[in-house]
């Protein structure tokens, strides 16, 4: 992976022993230490994600991103079988290094409890069987086309995209909509599109039947 370079720890004129630290002082692909502690930061709920050696900061989620991907992630335990559990706010490592975080993922129980106690706030994409994505406006082709791309390279074996605003090919369908992808051997491979009203009906990486209309914010 690229190194990430270090920017100005200061604004010009100033030495840098008047700045306050920086998680930036030491140069090169920062590790899992450094990224977790970079997000921790934040305080107003951003994430910085490195994909592909590009640090991409993600400003905090909307009202209608909330509602539906606590929606989803309600519903997606209940089905879920014991061996697997489904979880939010937890980094996803990639190609060895940090990392992504996706709105939700569904990972083997027993590898991710046995990696650690309590459990570390980052997966391996061996323990992954399903990653999802709820569409943030400000980052479409990150969450469309970068993330989905990466996590078919290191061979999660289903992604989600969840559309929740507005987009080009919508049509008719209302919202939100959910478009479901299995790993081939050229990437993910759309398997269902299922808009509000009608039924999402998969058995990868478990049985799961739900109307993403009842996800929508009251």
């Amino acid at each position: 992976m690229p190194s990430i370079p270090r920017p100005p720890v200061g604004p010009p004129g100033l030495p840098n022993a008047a700045v306050l630290p920086s998680p930036w002082r030491t140069p090169g692909v920062l590790s899992v230490e450094e990224w977790l502690r970079l997000n921790e930061r934040s305080g107003d709920g951003s994430r910085y994600e490195l994909i592909d050696g590009s640090l991409i900061l993600s400003p905090p989620t909307g009202f209608i991103h909330r509602c539906v991907g606590a929606g989803l992630q309600t519903v997606l335990r209940a089905a879920a079988p014991e061996e697997l559990i489904v979880t939010s706010s937890v980094g996803l490592m990639l190609d060895g290094s940090p990392g992504a975080f996706p709105d939700l993922l569904v990972l083997d129980r027993a590898a991710f409890a046995a990696s650690g106690t309590p459990p570390p706030p980052v997966a391996r994409p061996e323990w992954v069987k399903l990653a999802i994505e709820v569409i943030s406006d400000p980052h479409r082709i990150v969450d469309r086309l970068l993330k989905p791309a990466k996590y078919a390279e290191v061979g999660i074996p289903a992604f989600w995209r969840v559309e929740t605003h507005p987009f080009r090919g919508q049509g008719g369908d209302e919202l939100p909509i959910i478009f479901t992808y299995t790993l081939g051997d050229e990437g993910y491979r759309l398997t269902h599109r299922s808009s509000a009203g009608s039924v999402v009906e998969e058995t990868i990486p478990f049985p799961v039947r739900f109307d993403p209309g009842a996800l929508r914010a009251p």
